[in-house]
């Protein structure tokens, strides 16, 4: 016990000496004026477990520290306090590595935390950094705010803006802080060190991130040459799974929708989603065979948002974090980006959406027997939703005589119905009239199907056909196109301002028996061979994956490209493309939802025709992908289907592609 209590004392005596300073504690002299206040940043390190050893700087200030409070112990999970680590406040250049010497430094706290004050003439800015590193440990975070945690988001974070090459010394500061704060909203657990839990972070929001960076990386857009009257289409795939439970769902969504955008000053756009047409189809079971389908058609009235468009075209729209309450289900959301590229010189944009929740169940909170809050207690399983969407301003007075000349189709249909999940792909050429006729090409393509006994593939072929009437009204809804046993066949689709880019998103269902949803892309083509030499295309895909039994033993997969993935032409029949394609997955319809990320840096070639028709085809170790559709009249659109070939078999795969120009200097630098 005398031991014990000497010991502290001379802790204790420690401290203070450390701590202390020279001089008297008072002073008979006024003081003088105060010198301009410098900046203080504070915050808190935390890493996870496996790396905090690796980041504490054993000094004897940590030693003693120590000895007084016992450290937090190592089997908290997520991530824990870095006690005792060396904070330096340093320089960085557009690759992250330091310029000059250090700034400043200090050492956290037994629980982590820091405080340090800024040198005179220092302030926040994108490339001013604190760090704290260790044993080959390394953690950052941008000082942008005079509140900054030292973590693996913080972390993330600046890698995300150097890979894009963003100029981190003119990032404006708030925009990064508010980036930052909206990582930290979603529900994320640590791994076991820091490899792991970039990892994580790469898979779940990883996206996200990059659309945020890509906007903060850019310069504000004149949002009145965008302005006017819009339709869209979108054509949807789902999975959700049920948390091991042995029940699934793959999902389909249409819809058709009016839209205005309006000149809301500072590269702001206010849009009004004026009325929309929707369909929707869950197909449900533990296994194909066994399956039941819900179908339903809804008209929805509109509501207004804000959107941001950039120099470079990309029209952002954020989604907020939502929770809903459904009766015995309740669904949280996270934030989400949408980014829509725009087409050059057109009033045209393409979006591939990528969404998802987690669906619990609920709880009575106010005693009245009736579900009214989510239980976070009670998880039921993920859902997961991937659409391609098409933005095209309308015409105000359109004629027949403006629809002529040549255009190349593509097209994509999934067909449900117990026992069966169908996917088809098919391409041809169309003639225009101006007349109000049209010419229908003989077409060709691809089915692929998941059975009870197996994955079905065949190729198809259709007829074409003269003179059949399309009807269009002067703001560019196209109301019928084509005869049904004489009769004009109604379409749900539309064509935009220049006369050049049609879309049509259709559905059918048989009282819940089966169910059809399509989606059709139409470019007018070129007269003469386009160059694609030099271009650089933003890669958007959205497609299916089929193999094994429909009896629960199958595989299917929504596989979609990143947004900052692209293709980029070094010549008109070689390039390259560079990106990610994640791949959602389900062993079997009642398996549970898994994600994958895979980077792809590939060659490709191609052969472009002088109509714009385009094969390009990217050859790896286990097979291949082909890409057949068409390049629009100057090469800045092109529609594609998509199909993947395994090494000596049957596609397993079949979606859309479409590629859209974007400026030199927009693709991801890494």
């Amino acid at each position: 016990m005398i031991k014990s209590v000497s010991y502290l004392i001379t802790v204790i005596a420690m401290l203070a000496a450390i701590s202390g300073c020279g001089g008297s504690s008072s002073s008979s002299s006024a003081p003088s004026d105060p010198a301009p206040q410098a900046l203080t940043v504070e915050g808190t390190a935390s890493a996870p477990s496996g790396m905090v050893a690796a980041l504490r700087d054993d000094t004897f200030t940590r030693i003693v520290l120590n000895a007084l409070i016992e450290p937090a112990a190592a089997a908290i999970t997520g991530l824990q306090p870095v006690d005792g680590a060396t904070v330096e406040l340093i320089r960085v250049d557009n690759n992250g590595d330091q310029v000059g010497d250090v700034l400043a430094e200090t050492v956290t706290s037994i629980s982590g935390d820091y405080d340090l004050t800024l040198p005179q003439g220092v302030d926040l800015a994108g490339n001013l950094i604190v760090r704290i590193t260790g044993n080959g440990a390394e953690l950052r975070a941008q000082v942008v705010d005079q509140a900054v945690d030292i973590n693996p988001v913080s972390e993330f974070v600046l890698r995300k803006f150097i890979e894009q090459g963003a100029d981190l010394e003119q990032l404006v500061v708030t925009e990064v802080v508010t980036l930052s704060g909206k990582v930290d909203t979603f529900d994320l657990t640590a791994g076991n060190d820091l490899s792991e839990m970039l990892a994580k972070l790469d898979q779940e929001v990883g996206e996200f991130v990059e659309q945020q960076v890509a906007i903060i990386n850019d310069q504000p857009g004149d949002a009145g040459d965008i302005a006017g009257d819009y339709r869209s289409s979108a054509f949807g795939l789902g999975l959700h799974d049920s948390d091991n439970d042995g029940f699934g769902t793959f999902a389909n969504d249409l819809w058709l929708t009016d839209f205005t955008f309006a000149d809301g000053g500072d590269g702001t756009v206010a849009i009004t989603l004026e009325s929309e047409e929707s369909a929707s189809s869950n197909f449900s079971g533990a296994s194909v065979d066994t399956a039941s389908l819900f179908y339903e058609a809804e008209i929805e009235d509109g509501e207004s948002f804000t959107g941001t468009l950039t120099e470079s075209g990309i029209l952002s729209i954020e989604g907020a974090f939502e929770e809903e309450v459904d009766g015995d289900f309740a669904f949280r959301y996270p934030a989400v980006i949408y980014n829509l590229q725009k087409a050059n010189n057109k009033g045209l944009f393409f979006l591939l959406s990528q969404e998802a929740g987690v669906r619990y169940g609920t709880i009575d909170t106010n005693g009245d027997q009736e579900p009214d809050a989510l239980n976070p207690d009670d998880r039921r399983g993920d859902e997961v939703f991937r659409a391609l969407e098409i933005f095209a301003r309308s015409p105000s007075a359109m004629q027949d005589s403006d629809l002529n000349g040549d255009f190349g189709r593509v097209f994509i249909e999934t067909y449900l119905e117990s026992g069966v999940i169908e996917v088809q792909t098919a391409t041809n050429e169309l003639t225009f009239n101006g007349d109000g006729t049209f010419d229908y090409g003989d077409a060709s393509g691809h089915l692929l199907a998941l059975q009870g006994n197996g994955t079905f593939y065949q190729t198809t072929t259709e007829t074409g056909f003269t003179g059949e009437p399309i009807e269009i009204t002067e703001d560019g809804d196209i109301v019928s196109a084509g005869t049904d046993d004489g009769q004009p066949s109604p379409a749900g689709g539309f064509i935009n301002d220049t006369f050049d880019f049609l879309a049509f998103a259709e559905s059918d269902n048989d009282e819940n028996f089966s169910a059809d949803f399509s989606n059709t892309l139409m470019v007018k083509l070129p007269s003469s061979a386009p160059d694609v030499t030099g271009k650089n295309y933003r890669f958007m895909q959205l497609s299916v994956a089929l193999d094994g039994q429909g009896n629960g033993t199958g595989d299917i997969e929504l596989l979609n490209s990143q947004f900052n993935s692209f293709i980029s032409m070094t010549s008109n029949t070689a390039g390259t493309l560079d990106g990610e394609i994640t791949e959602i997955e389900k062993a079997g319809l009642g398996g549970n939802v898994g994600i994958e990320n895979d980077a792809v840096n590939t060659p490709l070639s191609a052969d472009i025709a002088a109509n714009g028709a385009t094969t390009l085809t990217i050859t790896d170790q286990t097979g291949s992908t082909v890409i057949e559709g068409f390049f629009n009249q100057d090469a800045s659109v092109g529609v594609f289907t998509m199909r993947r070939v395994p090494g000596g078999g049957d596609p397993s795969e079949l979606g859309l592609v479409v590629l859209v120009e974007v400026a030199d200097g927009a693709t991801n630098p890494q």
